[in-house]
């Protein structure tokens, strides 16, 4: 395990230790998760968001058969426009898969 130490702005600090000691209480170490937890979730939102992915699809189902595909929600809506099929009665699926919500970390706004 390291050790880093850091230098933060005193609002941010108070904050910190504040929801630190909210989230884990305040027993040794819970500043120290609070950190840890809040770099693992921005090193993996900022790793998904470099990561280069195959281009989304978007299909409209009735049933089980394919009515439409498109490469934005725009342009299958557009399609299904024009084919005169009611948005509401398809089901619309795309090819990327929802994420997950993690909402995990600091929340941190200067004030002025």
């Amino acid at each position: 395990m390291g050790v880093i130490t850091l230098k933060l702005d005193d609002v941010l600090e108070r904050k910190l230790r504040e929801r630190a000691a909210h989230l884990y209480g305040l027993a040794r170490g819970s500043l120290s998760k609070a950190v840890e937890d809040a770099l693992v979730t921005w090193l993996q939102a900022s790793t998904s968001h470099t990561a280069k992915t195959a281009p989304v699809r978007y299909v409209a189902l009735r049933g089980r058969r394919t009515i439409l595909q498109a490469s934005s929600l725009e342009e299958l809506a557009k399609a299904l426009k024009k084919a005169g099929i009611d948005p509401r009665n398809v089901e619309i699926r795309s090819s990327e898969p929802v994420p997950l919500v993690e909402k995990l970390g600091l929340r941190v706004s200067r004030s002025t």
